[in-house]
Protein backbone atom coordinates (compact mmCIF):
# COMPACT_ATOMS: atom_id res chain seq x y z
CA UNK A 1 0.00 0.00 0.00
CA UNK A 2 2.76 2.43 0.67
CA UNK A 3 4.29 1.59 -3.31
CA UNK A 4 0.98 3.19 -4.31
CA UNK A 5 0.68 5.95 -1.96
CA UNK A 6 4.32 6.96 -2.77
CA UNK A 7 3.69 6.65 -6.96
CA UNK A 8 1.19 9.59 -5.99
CA UNK A 9 3.74 11.93 -4.38
CA UNK A 10 4.80 15.02 -6.17
CA UNK A 11 2.31 14.52 -9.12
CA UNK A 12 -0.39 17.46 -9.61
CA UNK A 13 -3.72 17.22 -8.56
CA UNK A 14 -5.28 17.99 -11.64
CA UNK A 15 -3.43 15.08 -13.81
CA UNK A 16 -5.67 12.55 -15.05
CA UNK A 17 -5.06 9.09 -17.21
CA UNK A 18 -6.79 6.50 -18.79
CA UNK A 19 -5.25 3.22 -19.55
CA UNK A 20 -6.37 -0.02 -21.19
CA UNK A 21 -7.20 -1.33 -17.58
CA UNK A 22 -9.66 1.29 -17.14
CA UNK A 23 -9.57 4.98 -15.56
CA UNK A 24 -6.54 5.56 -13.06
CA UNK A 25 -8.18 8.33 -11.03
CA UNK A 26 -9.83 8.53 -7.61
CA UNK A 27 -10.23 6.08 -4.75
CA UNK A 28 -7.71 5.29 -2.65
CA UNK A 29 -4.66 4.87 -5.00
CA UNK A 30 -5.32 7.36 -7.88
CA UNK A 31 -1.53 6.84 -9.70
CA UNK A 32 -1.34 3.04 -9.93
CA UNK A 33 -0.37 3.04 -13.55
CA UNK A 34 -0.37 -0.97 -14.65
CA UNK A 35 0.97 0.69 -17.62
CA UNK A 36 2.09 4.09 -18.49
CA UNK A 37 3.45 3.03 -22.22
CA UNK A 38 -0.17 2.96 -22.88
CA UNK A 39 -1.82 5.36 -20.85
CA UNK A 40 -3.22 8.61 -22.33
CA UNK A 41 -2.80 11.41 -19.67
CA UNK A 42 -4.53 15.26 -20.12
CA UNK A 43 -4.91 18.06 -17.54
CA UNK A 44 -8.26 18.78 -16.10
CA UNK A 45 -7.78 22.52 -15.82
CA UNK A 46 -6.62 23.09 -19.31
CA UNK A 47 -8.93 20.00 -20.59
CA UNK A 48 -5.89 18.26 -22.99
CA UNK A 49 -2.40 17.02 -23.23
CA UNK A 50 -1.18 19.85 -23.04
CA UNK A 51 -1.02 21.85 -19.30
CA UNK A 52 -2.23 25.48 -18.67
CA UNK A 53 1.93 26.59 -18.89
CA UNK A 54 1.77 24.71 -22.04
CA UNK A 55 3.76 21.99 -20.91
CA UNK A 56 3.38 18.07 -21.50
CA UNK A 57 1.22 16.51 -19.24
CA UNK A 58 1.78 12.71 -18.35
CA UNK A 59 3.26 11.75 -14.30
CA UNK A 60 6.89 12.71 -15.71
CA UNK A 61 6.51 15.94 -16.21
CA UNK A 62 3.57 17.09 -13.82
CA UNK A 63 5.38 17.78 -11.12
CA UNK A 64 6.17 20.54 -8.37
CA UNK A 65 8.98 22.47 -11.32
CA UNK A 66 5.39 23.56 -13.07
CA UNK A 67 3.91 26.94 -12.79
CA UNK A 68 0.91 25.33 -12.81
CA UNK A 69 1.55 22.52 -10.27
CA UNK A 70 -0.76 22.18 -7.26
CA UNK A 71 -0.03 19.78 -4.85
CA UNK A 72 -2.56 16.44 -4.07
CA UNK A 73 -3.27 17.20 -1.07
CA UNK A 74 -3.79 21.43 -1.44
CA UNK A 75 -7.07 23.13 -1.43
CA UNK A 76 -8.35 25.14 -4.37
Amino acid sequence: MDDNKSNIQGICKFLRARNPYGMMEGGEHPWLLLDDANTICWCINSAGAMGPDNGMVSPRYCREERSCFMAQDSEL
